[in-house]
C-alpha cells in the first residue's frame, strides 16, 4: 500500500492495539506512512508479532505494555513516545472491555472493570495525551465509542453507559481543545467481527445469522472496516471535521 501524504510521518499512539479494531488501525496507519506506538494489556506475544511484521515492511512501530486504568501508565507511555520520536501528533483512544452488568447487579467486579477501563482510564490517558499534543503545537484525537452508547444494550449497562460518556466526552473535548489546535472526533461502531465479540458471533451460527439480519448490507463489519474511518479522521482530509460522531455500524443504527 502506498503512503498517505496526510499521515506520512505523523506520530500516533493507539491504545489497545494488539487485537481487533486496535490492531487493524495500527496496521493501516503504519502502512499509510505514520509512526505508530500502541499499548497492550496482556497479549505480549501478539504485540511482538505485530511489531515484527510491520518492522519487516519498513515501518516504525513501538509497543508498550500498559494498564489502561492508570495515570502512571499513561505518563510513562506518552513520555516514552515523546522521547523516541520527539513528540506526539495524534491519539486513538481505543482500549476497552465489554463485560456483562445486568440491572440486578450481584457482583460489582465487572462494573468496576468496565468503568475504570472505558471511562475513568480514558480520562487519565487523555490528560497525558493532551499535554503532549500541546507541546507539539496541536494534533488530533479519535475516541472509539459504540452504538451501545447511543441505543443502550440490555445486560451490558456499564458498557453502554461508558460508551455514551465517550460520545459526550468527545463533544466536550472538542469545545475545550479546539482553541489549542487539537481536533477531537469519535467513531461509533456497532457489531464488529473481532475477538471481543467472538463468543457471540463465532460459536453459535444461529446467533450470527440473527446479527447479520439486522445489517441492511447483509454482512457484519470486520476490524479493517473501522480502521479506515479512524485513519480518515486522523488525516488532514478531515481538517474541518471536529466534535463529530462518525457512525460506522453498517446502517444498523441510523442516528444521524
Amino acid at each position: 500500500m502506498t503512503t498517505f501524504p496526510a499521515l506520512t510521518g505523523k506520530r500516533i499512539l493507539v491504545t489497545g492495539g494488539s487485537r481487533g479494531i486496535g490492531e487493524a488501525t495500527v496496521r493501516l496507519l503504519a502502512q499509510l506512512g505514520a509512526r505508530v506506538a500502541f499499548t497492550y494489556q496482556a497479549r505480549q506475544d501478539a504485540a511482538k508479532v505485530l511489531v515484527e511484521a510491520l518492522a519487516a515492511q519498513g515501518h516504525e512501530v513501538l509497543a508498550f505494555q500498559a494498564d489502561q486504568r492508570t495515570r502512571e501508565a499513561a505518563k510513562r507511555v506518552v513520555g516514552n513516545v515523546e522521547q523516541a520520536w520527539g513528540g506526539l501528533d495524534a491519539f486513538v483512544g481505543n482500549a476497552g472491555v465489554w463485560l456483562p452488568t445486568p440491572a440486578e447487579l450481584t457482583d460489582e467486579d465487572n462494573l468496576e472493570a468496565v468503568l475504570e477501563t472505558n471511562l475513568t482510564g480514558l480520562f487519565r490517558w487523555n490528560a497525558e495525551v493532551v499535554s503532549a499534543l500541546k507541546r507539539s503545537g496541536g494534533g488530533t484525537i479519535v475516541l472509539v465509542s459504540s452504538t451501545a452508547g447511543q441505543r443502550g444494550e440490555a445486560g451490558y449497562g456499564a458498557y453502554a453507559a461508558s460508551k455514551g460518556a465517550v460520545i459526550s466526552l468527545t463533544k466536550t473535548l472538542a469545545t475545550e481543545l479546539g482553541p489549542a489546535g487539537i481536533r477531537v472526533n469519535c467513531v461509533a461502531p456497532g457489531w464488529v467481527d473481532t475477538d471481543l465479540s467472538a463468543a457471540a458471533l463465532r460459536v453459535d451460527p444461529a446467533q450470527r445469522k440473527r446479527v447479520e439480519a439486522i445489517f441492511p448490507l447483509g454482512h457484519i463489519p470486520v476490524a479493517e472496516d473501522i480502521a479506515g474511518p479512524i485513519a480518515f479522521l486522523l488525516s488532514e482530509w478531515a481538517v474541518a471535521v471536529h466534535g463529530e460522531i462518525l457512525n460506522v455500524n453498517g446502517g444498523t443504527v441510523l442516528c444521524g
